[in-house]
């Protein structure tokens, strides 16, 4: 099925176990909800065993069908390309690998409360209990790998959730929570609901969904402030940027910042946007760059060697020319690319950017890289802070002081030593500071945010 003829089909929420067509959206986000908070008390039953197993067959399932599945993303999208949905479906299995050891591992701590003269003959145990079910909301460019990095944490931690997908890919959503309830979550803890904004809104301030955990755009904050009293996770993205030094390898930062910056066709959170480059290498790393950037396979999205396709709309395309061709008028250099039909842009590379554009300020969410030139690696750490916060940054030196003290310097949620700020794996802490929003995800750091910690002290006479 094409994806005209997919987006043309009426959409379903999925509640209960079922399929239900959006025909009073009301009535079913109401049942929705009244049955994740109904089913928060029946899942302290499930053991760390029945949960980390419910993970396991959640894996084999994703595994055993990965061609089918990548083809079903890719197609009901339209925009993201066969093979980065292969990548998707891969790293959700991961994602749920990964949980299901933290589970068997265990989350809950002691503390050594005898370390103070009161707290003799004492056995202090913390746990981690819910908030409370969950209202998870996911961006389009991750139609199952973010639903999972919610979902799987909260089948660990014992959390109801509400998921609330975006319209653009509804039915991944709906297919990924079949597939967890097939591997045994309770089908009424978890739902799926594709509704509008004023029923969004409604689970946003409703009280039986004491959590939130959001990933998008600048919504995020509005969401923050409709529920100042609710525990609230948001990753908001950023304007990825690369700290490259003089005795960086050109070759090994070629390769790795235009995978990083091309993934998805740049519509990532992640994606490697601003590469600041020390005047040494500035000439060479430039030239290794636009050599691969203009080499890379560009077009049908629905072909496997694609790695370029089109962005999520032509307004999206639209908004991206319009950065690029400012970042020219004011001086930069096009080295390949900038330009687009309809809604596939070539990609880009700019360089010769520099601070006054807005390529390296904002946000471009698209197949762009800008260059820029640095004197030395303070300049560099100003110009990527200068962006208000960041998910990553990356930093490629073969000097270990350097890399620990631009570690110390550079405002992010993580920075990557000799990898781009595109490298992640799932069970790292990941979120940002500043205007990429605040929160952890990563499988341990996702169940703390959805959980509390509970102190149990048993003293003895």
């Amino acid at each position: 099925m094409s994806s005209d003829q997919l987006n043309d089909a009426p959409l379903e929420a999925y509640v209960g176990g079922k399929r239900q067509p959006l025909v009073d959206p009301a009535a079913i986000v109401e049942d929705a909800v009244a049955r994740a908070a109904a089913s928060q008390a029946a899942l302290r039953e499930l053991s760390s065993s029945d949960r980390a197993e419910i993970l396991d067959r959640l894996c084999l399932s994703l595994s055993a069908d990965v061609e089918r599945l990548a083809d079903k993303l890719s197609a009901e999208a339209g925009f993201l390309t066969r093979r980065d949905m292969v990548l998707e479906v891969h790293r959700a299995v991961d994602v749920c690998t990964l949980t299901a050891a933290a589970i068997r591992e265990g989350f809950d701590e002691t503390v050594n409360l005898a370390a103070s003269p009161r707290g003799r003959n004492t056995l202090t145990i913390v746990r981690r209990v819910p908030h409370g079910p969950m209202l998870a909301i996911t961006a389009f460019n991750g139609p199952i790998l973010i639903a999972a990095h919610k979902i799987a944490p909260a089948i660990a931690a014992g959390v109801a959730v509400v998921l609330k997908p975006s319209p653009r890919v509804p039915r991944a959503a709906v297919e990924f929570a079949e597939l967890v309830v097939a591997a045994g979550w309770p089908a009424d803890a978890l739902s799926v609901l594709p509704v509008g904004n004023e029923e969004t809104m409604d689970l946003i301030t409703d009280p039986r969904l004491p959590m939130i955990s959001f990933t998008g755009g600048e919504f995020g904050w509005a969401i923050k402030d409709a529920a100042p009293r609710k525990r609230v996770h948001l990753e908001l993205g950023g304007v990825g940027a690369v700290l490259v030094a003089p005795d960086a390898d050109v070759d090994e930062v070629a390769e790795q910042c235009v995978i990083g910056g091309f993934v998805r066709s740049g519509q990532a959170c992640l994606s490697v946007q601003r590469i600041y480059a020390h005047a040494d290498i500035y000439d060479a790393l430039v030239e290794r760059l636009a050599t691969r950037v203009a080499a890379l396979p560009t077009g049908d999205p629905s072909l496997p060697d694609t790695e370029v396709g089109p962005l999520v709309d032509e307004a999206a395309a639209g908004r991206v020319q319009e950065i690029v061709d400012e970042a020219v008028a004011q001086g930069a250099t096009l080295m390949c690319g900038g330009t687009h039909e309809g809604a596939l842009v070539q990609p880009t590379l700019l360089a010769g950017t520099t601070s006054q554009m807005k390529i390296l300020r904002s946000e471009v969410f698209g197949p762009v890289i800008a260059v820029s030139r640095i004197d030395d690696m303070a300049e560099g750490v100003a110009e990527a802070n200068a962006a208000g916060g960041a998910l990553h940054a990356g930093v490629f030196t073969q000097d270990i002081d350097l890399a620990l003290s631009l570690a110390d310097d550079l405002d992010a949620g993580g920075v990557i030593i000799n990898g781009s700020n595109a490298w992640r794996i799932d069970n790292m802490p990941y979120g940002g500071t500043g205007h990429s929003g605040f929160g952890r995800e990563g499988v341990r750091s996702m169940v703390e945010e959805i959980t509390a910690p509970k102190v149990v002290v048993i003293r003895r006479h």
